[in-house]
């Protein structure tokens, strides 16, 4: 009995001894587990303490650069970093800040659509102006013409008509009021950041006349090259550039990292030139995108025009295209002869006189050129190595005068003088009769070509 009782004694004690060890035990878990939770509170707070602490830094540089960005007028960048700072002011429990930034944002998105609404009202007057200007001059795709009036009363005040020479008058005009050649580009680029920042960067970039072997001018080509570059830590999330390319040059071809681009660009005839607008996503740090630009010169034309109590000045430009005559009717075997047609109508239901036409060539061209008239009206041409003038008088309503040029690279006009010479020197006479006719055609197309560019 005893002994039963020892046992029984022992057994409790022993399970006592077990509950208090399991209680311990579990105790040192839920202190292990709260202290773990403990230690996950404290970092999250820490964590959105750092959180809290970079948009803080974040908000106070954005508000830096919007009024940076808003001084210098830049509409689409201040509205992108406007946008952001609200999101920060929200985040960030800034009511104040919010409906501020709120309250410029609204401003300046007015702002925008007067910009774009103008926009568009350049464009449509531009294609408006085409429409009238197709009844008096040739207008070639991707050229928009240029055309101004002037009061005759603003040119000589007081002065009575009668005693006015229209001659010395429109000459005067004609050098104050000339065709612009430009020899930049206007572009704007406005870069959104992952950050929210986004930058906006106007400038002008020179086109520069390129050639890859010193004197050897074959290899010249006239190049603008728009770079831009990420030096910042900051990922660039969107790139969006507008190029803006003068008339008196023709694009022959676009890059984009030395490769055609994938994408096309968004088109738009405006005064100053053609527009070419951009989308390039994903500009990482220290990288960047090049946009070149390859151009061809273009005869660019002054018309001053006479008309009652006012001169109206036209400004155009005409591009050099790879010559007419081809095959058997090329003068001589050559691929570097070049034509230009500029053309003038009188749409005007009178007589027409002291027409002033001036005609600018591009450099490195050697040039002739024949007027062709629907009817024998008086017409005066002058002419040096970068310009040809032509008065016209008496030219009766519907008549047109078009000048017809032929051009050729000076690089390649002693090339084609030593070509014509050769084939003058052949003698037909050893020749069977098919190739004797053939070089004599040849011959008679030499010969024009030395006496028409004066090379004899």
């Amino acid at each position: 009995m005893s002994g039963f009782t020892t046992a029984e004694i022992k057994k409790d004690h022993d399970i006592k001894n077990n509950s208090k060890e399991d209680l311990i035990s579990k105790k040192k878990i839920r202190l292990k587990e709260l202290e773990k939770k403990l230690n996950q509170i404290e970092k999250a707070e820490n964590s959105e303490s750092i959180i809290h602490s970079e948009k803080e830094q974040l908000l106070s540089e954005l508000i830096e650069l919007f009024l940076e960005e808003k001084g210098k007028a830049h509409i689409l960048s201040t509205i992108i970093n406007c946008r952001k700072i609200i999101k920060l002011a929200t985040d960030l429990e800034k009511p104040h800040l919010s409906d501020k930034f709120c309250n410029y944002l609204q401003e300046y998105e007015q702002n925008l659509l007067d910009s774009n609404s103008k926009e568009e009202e350049e464009y449509h007057s531009v294609q408006t102006l085409i429409g009238e200007l197709k009844e008096i001059i040739n207008v070639e795709e991707n050229v928009a013409p240029e055309i101004e009036h002037i009061p005759i009363e603003d040119l000589i005040g007081e002065i009575d008509s009668d005693l006015i020479n229209m001659e010395d008058l429109a000459n005067q005009v004609l050098e104050e009021h000339a065709v612009e050649i430009k020899e930049s580009i206007k572009s704007r680029s406005v870069l959104r950041h992952q950050s929210g920042k986004a930058t906006e960067n106007h400038r002008e970039i020179d086109i520069e006349l390129h050639i890859e072997n010193p004197g050897d001018l074959s290899s010249k080509e006239y190049v603008v090259i728009n770079t831009i570059e990420n030096s910042s830590e900051d990922p660039i999330e969107a790139a969006f550039i507008q190029d803006i390319i003068p008339y008196n040059y023709e694009i022959s071809e676009i890059t984009l990292n030395g490769k055609i681009p994938e994408v096309e660009s968004n088109e738009r005839m405006m005064k100053n030139g053609l527009e070419h607008s951009w989308y390039v996503p994903n500009i990482e740090k220290d990288d960047s995108i090049e946009f070149k630009y390859h151009l061809k010169p273009r005869i660019s034309r002054t018309i001053v025009l006479p008309l009652k109590d006012k001169l109206t000045i036209i400004k155009t430009h005409s591009s050099i295209k790879e010559g007419k005559e081809k095959g058997k009717n090329k003068k001589i075997d050559d691929s570097s002869v070049f034509d230009a047609f500029l053309k003038f109508v009188n749409s005007f239901d009178t007589l027409l006189n002291d027409v002033v036409l001036e005609d600018i060539i591009p450099i490195f061209y050697a040039y002739e050129v024949e007027e062709r008239k629907t009817k024998d009206f008086p017409s005066i041409k002058e002419s040096s190595e970068t310009f040809v003038k032509w008065r016209l008088n008496e030219m009766p309503p519907e008549q047109y005068s078009i000048a017809e040029y032929e051009l050729i690279e000076l690089n390649k006009l002693e090339e084609l003088k030593i070509e014509a010479h050769k084939i003058l020197q052949q003698d037909p006479s050893k020749l069977s009769i098919f190739k004797r006719r053939n070089l004599k055609k040849r011959q008679k197309r030499a010969q024009e070509f030395l006496e028409k560019m004066r090379l004899i």
